[in-house]
């Protein structure tokens, strides 16, 4: 008896994952509406990432790619009980910084932290950090302003 039972219990455990995967991309499909591009789920985290194809940095006299120096809009998102909490970093030229911190501050966002990750490239690149926790369509909806603001295709 007690065989099948602790049988009976297992099942439950190996089923209920893919029930619960299903259930964390229903939680994301704001995040994949507002920004009308595929996002990934990872763990009950719904992940957007742009990666930004100009402008073209050169480093130490070589033009890197857009990977290579990290050129990129991303958020991530998570619902914490009934709201969601958002972090993300943006990769940014200096003049984008105000207007993205601008939109960002305009859907209460808070700006974590503004500085390089390096010295030297040309054009300067800032990355503004942020976080919020509030409703994920409306912090979707900030997000998606303040990438608005940035040449990123």
């Amino acid at each position: 008896m007690k065989k099948v039972i602790l049988l009976i219990a297992l099942s439950f455990f190996v089923i209920s994952p893919s029930h619960s995967l299903a259930a964390q991309t229903d939680r994301c499909q704001p995040v994949k509406a507002i920004f009308n591009s595929s996002v990934n789920v990872k763990n009950g985290v719904c992940q957007m990432h742009l990666t930004r194809k100009e402008p073209q940095v050169i480093m130490m006299g070589h033009a890197l790619s857009p990977e290579m120096m990290d050129m990129a809009l991303s958020a991530n998102f998570q619902l914490v009980g009934e709201k969601a909490e958002v972090v993300g970093e943006f990769a940014l030229l200096e003049e984008e910084v105000n207007p993205v911190i601008d939109a960002l501050r305009k859907g209460g966002i808070d700006i974590s932290a503004v500085h390089n990750h390096m010295i030297g490239e040309q054009p300067k690149i800032y990355f503004l950090h942020f976080e919020a926790m509030g409703n994920m369509n409306d912090l979707a909806k900030t997000v998606k302003s303040a990438v608005d603001k940035v040449s990123y295709q």
